[in-house]
C-alpha cells in the first residue's frame, strides 16, 4: 500500500501547483440536510456529541448530492454550525520536505491572492511543518505569536488572519492527505482545545466524504445501464488518481498492463498538460477529458474501428446506417448529397466495407462513440 512519503509527484516546482477554486458562490441554495427527515429529538443541542452526530449524518448525505466545490461548500457552511470560524481552506495534498504540494483545494471567505501569495510563503509555513506526519492532531497559532516566521506573519496580517488552525488526515489507499484550515480574524479569539477537539473529530470524516462524493461525480450520469457506460476517473493535473472504476484500470492495462489506480501513466500527464482538449488515442484504447472544479473526469474506452473516422465521416455513416438516405443525411447535417457520398465512400474505405449491411455491426460494436 503506498504511503503518503512514498507518493511520486511528477512536478515538484510550486508554479505547477493548480490554482485554489473559490467556492463562496457555487451554492446559493439551502445546504441539503439528512437530519431534518427524522422525528424526535434528533437536533443540534449544544452538547458536543450531539452536535457532531447532526453535522456528519448531514456531511454523507451531502456528499451524495452535490458536484465538486458544491460538496466543499456545503461541507464549510455545515462546520460553521459546530465551530465558529470566519474563512476556510481544504483540500488534497502531498507533503514533501520543500513544503506541501497542493494537488487541488477550495477556498472559503478568502481572497484571490490568498493561495498565489501562500505559494510564495509555503517554505516557512509553521502549520505545514508542524503537522506533517502528524495526522489527526490538530495545531493552531496565533499570527502575533513569538515563533511565527515574520514573511509567513506579512502573509497572514495582508490576508487579514490572526487566529490560523489546520489538521489533516492521510488516506492509505490513495496515499494523500486531506486537510482542513479554519482562521478567525479577531486578535482576541484564539482557537481552544475544544476548537481543536471539533475539527479532529471531523477531518477523517471529510476524507471519507471527499471519496463519496468523487464517486457521486462519477456516476451521476452513468443513467439507467451502466454497463454501457466509459470507464471513469477523476485526477488532478500532476496526474494523481483522486478516485477510479475499476473499469479505468482494467482499461487502461489494455495499453499500460502494470498500470494501477494511483497515477496516471506519463503520457496521459503530457496530454492533460497539453489541455487535453482533443480525445488521447493510444494502440487499444482512447481517453476523453472533462475539466471539473480543478480536476478532470476521465472517460476511457476501448478503441472502436469507428475511431479511424473523422467526426464528419462518422455522423455520416451513423446517419447512413439508420436508414436515412443520401438525401436525408445530407439534409440533417446541412450538406449536399455529393459530400454526403464522399464521407461514406472514406468510411467505407478506412473501415474496409463493401456494403451498407456492415454498418449495423460496426456501430454496435464496443467502444462505439456518439457522433454530435
Amino acid at each position: 500500500m503506498t504511503r503518503n512519503a512514498d507518493r511520486q509527484v511528477p512536478f515538484h516546482s510550486a508554479p505547477d501547483m493548480p490554482a485554489a477554486i473559490a467556492i463562496d458562490a457555487y451554492s446559493q441554495s439551502a445546504t441539503p440536510t439528512r437530519s431534518n427527515d427524522f422525528e424526535g429529538p434528533f437536533c443540534s443541542d449544544g452538547s458536543a456529541g450531539r452536535d457532531l452526530s447532526v453535522l456528519l449524518l448531514d456531511l454523507y448525505a451531502l456528499a451524495n448530492q452535490t458536484g465538486i466545490g458544491e460538496f466543499e461548500n456545503g461541507f464549510f457552511r455545515l462546520l460553521g454550525a459546530l465551530l465558529h470560524f470566519d474563512a476556510g481552506w481544504t483540500g488534497v495534498t502531498t507533503h514533501t520536505p520543500d513544503g506541501p504540494i497542493m494537488h487541488n483545494s477550495f477556498t472559503w471567505g478568502l481572497p484571490d491572492s490568498f493561495f498565489t501569495e501562500w505559494i510564495k510563503v509555503r517554505d516557512c509555513d509553521p502549520l505545514a511543518s508542524g503537522t506533517r506526519g502528524v495526522y489527526g492532531r490538530a495545531m493552531s497559532i496565533s499570527i502575533v505569536g513569538p515563533e511565527v516566521p515574520p514573511r509567513f506573519r506579512n502573509w497572514a496580517v495582508k490576508h487579514g488572519l490572526a487566529q490560523l488552525m489546520v489538521v489533516t488526515a492521510l488516506d492509505h489507499r490513495f496515499g494523500l492527505t486531506t486537510f482542513l484550515s479554519v482562521y478567525r480574524r479577531a486578535l482576541d479569539k484564539p482557537f481552544s482545545a475544544d476548537d481543536a477537539r471539533k475539527v479532529e473529530n471531523v477531518i477523517v470524516h471529510l476524507a471519507a466524504a471527499l471519496t463519496i462524493n468523487r464517486s457521486f461525480q462519477l456516476t451521476r450520469e452513468r443513467g439507467a445501464t451502466p454497463s454501457a457506460s466509459p470507464a471513469r476517473a477523476i485526477c488532478d493535473s500532476f496526474g494523481t488518481v483522486h478516485q477510479a472504476d475499476k473499469a479505468f484500470e482494467t482499461t487502461l492495462r489494455q495499453d499500460w498492463p502494470l498500470y494501477a489506480n494511483q497515477t496516471l501513466p506519463q503520457a496521459l500527464v503530457d496530454w492533460l498538460h497539453g489541455g487535453g482538449t482533443q480525445p488521447f488515442t493510444g494502440e487499444h484504447i482512447t481517453v476523453h477529458c472533462v475539466p471539473t472544479a480543478g480536476l478532470f473526469q476521465l472517460e476511457a474506452r476501448t478503441r472502436s474501428e469507428l475511431d479511424r473516422l473523422s467526426p464528419r465521416e462518422l455522423v455520416a455513416i451513423q446517419h447512413y446506417g439508420d436508414g436515412l438516405s443520401h438525401k436525408e443525411v445530407a439534409q440533417r447535417m446541412g450538406i449536399s448529397p455529393t459530400t454526403v457520398r464522399h464521407y461514406l465512400r472514406c468510411a467505407y474505405r478506412k473501415l474496409g466495407m463493401h456494403d451498407k449491411s456492415e454498418i449495423p455491426r460496426l456501430l454496435a460494436a464496443p467502444g462505439r462513440q456518439d457522433g454530435p
